[in-house]
């Protein structure tokens, strides 16, 4: 017999067994639901978690469909009624199996002007809507076309060499992608044509080449490649373009090509039109492309969907990147690995409806993918707003939210819900949330003819004051000029020190006459700059208020820039940081500029270096402050008059900033820019040497702490 405690421990063993028996397979799911990361990127290319768009369905093998092992496929292809096509080009035959995978067809063999004929290497297919199939045939260099039982019905060979210019004479034809659009015309890529897409028309005749990839060489390519030898220049590499390494067609007939990270989307006289309204182009993985390009994403496949929907297919880390027809990033999943429901080399994909099929060359079978909830709100959201059911879309995004509260997308999608029923005040806020500018931009110029419209009167008759009252003040500064002029002049000849006697009145407007004589002087630059020195001590404090000034423009530009201009994360804003930005380049010009000069025979002390640099710096506290008022009432197409009024202030300083330098060291036009120069130069030293002198103290206490540890750990 048990005793109590005895019992009670047994029941409690078997209360633990059952739970982890119960709870074993909610673990499975949850270790199957998560095969791979999914994310977005935010506006700044910071990677953003998200829902799994996308989960692994089932895998499809030669052995399942009764064909065999497939022996490295290198294309597939979904036709209009969900028939699959696998170009199994290790075997050189061609597997046809329906929507539920049963096998259909297999093509290895048929016959070609009463001869048996059969693929040698085939590497790509499509099928059109009346089920002929089309297959790249690479090692006989043709395009096989057949029907729908694969009855051979023609080929198209290489294109003709009498067309002067068009075709080099030692071409050899290997095509390797085809695709034909609904006039029939059949377009392929070949290897080694960096011309652009092949176009065969009906007929089968070579009709050129459409979307030649432009080749970028950068700067010291150009330059290296012109003052080098000959010899050098044979081991150049040539500035060639980069080859299309797929095609897809779209509903519309338009073609999508890629090539490496490059998505085009060719119109039929060969522009690319594909859209780039997103936060970034889409290159697959944006923090990569940005930080290391030699790793970025290589787009082995492309796939056209509804909606202005397309895929793309990252053969470098197996990741299937989703976009709108505004290019923005929808959604991520997939990767490589060695796990089940992973690819090792991925190579084709197509879409059986919401279902992704993608194959994989070394593990020689197919991984069908399925969407989640989350994936299908987002293209029942998009498709929704193509049709014009603008209020059932936005229904839709919310519930997109309330599965990922931090969906850019999602709130962009509701804005322009909102921007088509005219609600354009709800449409901004919407557009805010998303980060999206432009969409933002839109919606607040028709909001602002809405109540320019409703309040014309009213703005009206307010100019009218503005302008009546900013001409009386207008009159009063010219009545007020000449007082002025002979009060700065008189302060000027005061002897130094005078004014510490007044109270603290007087301070202070001895305090607002310096600043005020910052507005003469950025108009008055050369008289101004050579009063200001004669001022003496007396100018420091109302040098310093322009400097924290200058500081506060700073910063308020930073949090009070229009939102259509303000591209900054304020969430990583830091007001000290931010100051000391500003004064800490401000100290090291004084600093530097005082040590370089005293060696140059400069006549102006350290005191009149800070003064004259911070009377220079006065055009930015005088456009920037009320420019960043208007910034929040601009739209993007107007912000040509902010950025060049920007541009106008920083070049007004380091106009001031010559004459400054010119000033007080008696220096000619020619010397100050050399001074200034070398000024440059030698903050650009202090701050090398400065990053030098932290590291080797670095290191140095590395070292001694290691020292330290062994000590110890050996006493």
């Amino acid at each position: 017999m048990l005793n109590g405690r005895s019992a009670r421990f047994l029941v409690a063993l078997l209360l633990i067994a059952v739970a982890l028996i119960s709870g074993l397979p909610s673990m499975l799911m949850t270790a199957h639901a998560d095969p791979y990361p999914s994310y977005t990127y935010d506006f700044w290319g910071n990677p953003v978690p998200a829902p799994l768009p996308y989960l692994p369905k089932r895998i499809i093998s030669g052995d399942d469909i009764g064909v065999g092992p497939l022996n490295q496929p290198r294309d597939l292809f979904v036709d209009s009624n969900r028939n699959v096509y696998i170009v199994d080009t290790g075997n050189n035959r061609l597997v046809c199996l329906d929507e539920n995978w049963n096998l259909r067809l297999v093509v290895s063999e048929f016959m070609h002007d009463s001869q048996v004929d059969r693929f040698r290497t085939p590497l790509g297919i499509f099928v059109t809507d009346d089920g002929h199939i089309f297959v790249a045939d690479r090692g006989n260099s043709r395009v096989v076309e057949l029907d729908d039982k694969g009855r051979f019905i023609r080929q198209i060979g290489e294109p003709q060499r009498d067309i002067e210019g068009l075709v080099a004479a030692d071409f050899v034809y290997r095509p390797f992608k085809v695709a034909v659009d609904r006039a029939d015309r059949v377009y392929v890529l070949a290897e080694g044509v960096y011309d652009g897409v092949m176009v065969f028309d009906l007929a089968g005749n070579f009709r050129g080449f459409i979307g030649s990839p432009r080749v970028k060489p950068t700067i010291a390519d150009i330059f290296w490649k012109r003052f080098a030898t000959e010899e050098q220049r044979e081991r150049m590499a040539l500035f060639l373009p980069t080859e299309y390494n797929t095609i897809d067609l779209d509903q519309t007939g338009f073609l999508y090509a890629c090539e490496k990270n490059q998505v085009r989307r060719l119109n039929p006289a060969g522009t690319d039109v594909l859209r780039r309204d997103g936060f970034h182009d889409p290159l697959g993985d944006v923090s990569v492309a940005n930080h290391a390009w030699q790793d970025a994403s290589y787009f082995e496949d492309v796939v056209a969907r509804e909606s202005g929907i397309y895929s793309v297919l990252d053969r470098q880390r197996g990741r299937i990147f989703t976009y709108n027809s505004d290019g923005e990033l929808l959604y991520v999943f997939g990767g490589i690995g060695n796990v089940r429901n992973l690819f090792l080399s991925p190579v084709a994909m197509d879409c059986a409806g919401m279902e992704v099929l993608v194959l994989d060359r070394r593990l020689n079978h197919i991984v069908v993918f399925e969407p989640t909830a989350y994936a299908a709100a987002i293209h029942t959201a998009l498709y929704l707003y193509s049709i014009g059911r603008y209020d059932e879309s936005a229904a839709v995004w919310r519930r997109v939210l309330d599965m990922n509260s931090n969906y850019d997308q999602a709130y962009s999608g509701i804005g322009r819900a909102h921007f088509m029923k005219a609600q354009y005040s709800e449409a901004m806020h919407n557009f805010r949330l998303g980060n999206n500018r432009k969409g933002y931009s839109d919606a607040f110029r028709r909001y602002r003819e809405q109540v320019v419209g409703t309040y014309f009167n009213a703005i009206a008759l307010g100019t009218v004051c503005f302008v009546f009252v900013l001409w009386g003040l207008t009159r009063l500064h010219r009545a007020r000029k000449a007082r002025d002029l002979d009060k700065a002049k008189s302060a000027v000849e005061q002897p130094a020190g005078l004014e510490t006697d007044r109270p603290i009145g007087g301070w202070l407007r001895q305090l607002g006459s310096g600043m005020y004589y910052a507005v003469y002087l950025v108009f008055h630059p050369f008289d101004g700059f050579d009063a200001l020195k004669r001022r003496g001590r007396a100018a420091v404090p109302a040098a310093t208020a322009i400097l924290a000034l200058v500081v506060l423009t700073y910063v308020g530009m930073y949090q009070y820039t229009g939102f259509i201009f303000n591209t900054r994360n304020l969430s990583e804003a830091n007001v000290l940081f931010l100051a000391i930005s500003v004064l800490a380049p401000f100290a090291l010009w004084c600093a530097v500029n005082w040590s370089l000069t005293t060696l140059a025979d400069g006549k102006g002390t350290l005191r009149d270096i800070y003064v004259a640099t911070a009377y220079a710096l006065s055009p930015i506290v005088i456009i920037n402050i009320p420019l960043t008022c208007i910034s929040n009432v601009l739209v993007q197409e107007e912000g040509l008059f902010y950025y060049l009024a920007l541009s106008i202030s920083l070049a007004w300083s380091l106009v001031l900033l010559l004459i400054a330098m010119m000033s007080i060291h008696e220096y000619s036009s020619g010397k100050a820019i050399v001074t200034s120069g070398l000024t440059v130069v030698g903050m650009g030293t202090v701050v090398y040497l400065g990053i030098l002198f932290f590291s080797v103290i670095n290191v140095i206490a590395g070292f001694a702490s290691s020292i330290r540890t062994e000590l110890i750990l050996r006493l």
